[in-house]
């Protein structure tokens, strides 16, 4: 098992993440809010998908541990808890993905959704505990995993696009079942002939959103609560109480088009290598993807 982990060691992260959590997502797909094999009544998802993160920080440390052993996972550990960065870097990670959105709304709908947001300083404040909840609980883990064990190790191989590219896909595999189980990804059940494009919104919309987390990972220090922050920052750039109320006029799926242009911006500023220094001179697992 180490030997096949030193040699392939996204394989065996892989190989652990979807395992547990085809395990973690078992009796909600099953359940009345699923496939409805079993029958079973859930208050929600919520608690699996925390157990989720869970299990991918746990792959993240048990894959290092077998593949580059103690040295290696003092590593990992260091950059999962890299918080001393500068607070520029706290600033725009928080930021960048609600100030896109909201430029996306301005751009759609004029100045409402500026004015909304100045005369409710109450809903800025509930947001930001709800993001910060959600970094703290599921966020940071989850990009402990995705960001400081499987694209720091990937992007040294492909370069920092296509490893971004093939970070967003490998999770979007990971949350492929809750577009089948109600409240997975939406309020209710996705309607069948609605599949199709929670596809393409778990496959191709992140993947701007990716590149410019992978900028910000690297322009500050290899630093995984930046990155969590970020991923935080998301869930109140496309989240329900956000856009929806602040222009509501405004379809959210738009807020990608702005994550986009960001994402633009950052390749073109940094010429496609997104943070990542031109000479990389750390040593670079395997990372083949073949099964």
């Amino acid at each position: 098992m180490r030997s096949f982990a030193h040699r392939h060691p996204i394989r065996t992260f892989l190989a652990i993440v979807y395992t547990a959590t085809a395990a973690i997502f078992a009796i909600p797909f099953l359940s009345s809010a699923g496939i409805g094999a079993i029958g079973l009544d859930l208050p929600g998802v919520a608690p699996f998908i925390l157990l989720s993160a869970m299990s991918l920080v746990g792959a993240a440390f048990i894959t290092t541990a077998l593949a580059e052993g103690r040295p290696g996972v003092r590593e990992l550990h260091s950059r999962v808890f890299r918080f001393r960065v500068s607070p520029k870097w706290y600033a725009v990670a928080f930021v960048a993905l609600p100030g896109a959105a909201l430029a996306t709304a301005f751009v759609l709908s004029g100045v409402g959704p500026l004015a909304a947001l100045a005369s409710n300083p109450a809903m800025v404040l509930e947001v930001a505990i709800g993001a910060l909840v959600a970094f703290a609980l599921i966020n940071w883990w989850e990009e402990a995993a995705w960001t400081g064990f499987a694209l720091d190790r990937l992007q040294g191989r492909m370069g920092p696009v296509r490893a971004s590219v093939v970070t967003t896909w490998m999770q979007a595999t990971l949350h492929l079942p809750l577009v089948f189980i109600a409240g997975g990804v939406s309020d209710g059940r996705v309607a069948p002939e609605a599949i199709p494009f929670y596809l393409i919104a778990l496959y191709v919309l992140p993947i701007p959103v990716r590149m410019t987390l992978t900028w910000l990972y690297n322009s500050s220090g290899r630093s995984v609560p930046i990155a969590g922050l970020y991923h935080a920052g998301l869930g109140v750039a496309a989240g329900a109480a956000f856009i929806p109320v602040l222009a509501p006029s405004v379809d959210p799926v738009w807020v990608y088009a702005g994550f986009a242009a960001l994402a633009v911006v950052v390749l073109a500023a940094t010429r496609g290598r997104l943070g990542l220094p031109a000479v990389e001179t750390r040593p670079v697992a395997e990372v083949a993807l073949a099964a």
